[in-house]
């Protein structure tokens, strides 16, 4: 009889995700056990999130790259395996959209989701795809809160510039949008699963 002493891949990300699970316990008075937040107004959802992405914002955070004093806190405690396993938890998860709060300002988003906008800023779904589910590099954004997608459009406009590549792309979409188009596509992609 052969014995291995390799886990399997599935067995592999299972361990992952059950150590993931035990770190989340103090991501949840923000991110929501399952990764969708109890206070959508402040915190985004992780549930659904590409687990590289979210491994590689714990890095930005621990490192300063991505300023936040509260999640600088929390990554700074983290070890690199750490990071990964509760990025492979949250990534495990799934994303449980809002509900629907106004069909004309989402109809609108849903415009400049597909389409882009007037004033020439692409639209979302080339680069997070046609469901907002994230692709390559590109973030999943569908179901996070609209407030939360808001203020990081707010982010992306108003900060002078980015060392990240991807942050910088955004800044050139965030300032060809007006404040209400920011408004609608942040209320569409709240809705979508």
């Amino acid at each position: 009889m052969l014995l291995t002493t390799t886990p399997t891949f599935a067995a592999d990300l299972q361990t992952s995700i059950q150590h993931g699970q035990q770190i989340a316990q103090t991501c949840v008075a923000c991110h929501g056990i399952d990764g969708n937040t109890a206070s959508p107004a402040l915190y985004p959802n992780l549930a659904g999130q590409a687990p590289a992405y979210l491994e590689l914002q714990l890095v930005n955070f621990k490192s300063g790259e991505r300023p936040n004093a509260i999640m600088k806190g929390f990554a700074a405690s983290l070890k690199d395996s750490d990071m990964h396993d509760v990025s492979e938890y949250f990534g495990a998860q799934t994303a449980k959209p809002q509900a629907s709060s106004n069909r004309d300002l989402e109809e609108e988003g849903k415009r400049i989701f597909t389409k882009g906008s007037s004033a020439g800023a692409p639209a979302c779904a080339s680069c997070h795809g046609a469901q907002g589910h994230g692709q390559a590099a590109f973030p999943r954004v569908a179901s996070q809160p609209a407030s939360y997608t808001l203020e990081q459009l707010h982010v992306y406009r108003d900060a002078p510039k980015f060392n990240n590549p991807l942050a910088t792309v955004m800044k050139g979409v965030a300032v060809k949008l007006s404040e209400d188009e920011m408004k609608s596509v942040s209320a569409y992609i709240a809705t979508i699963p």
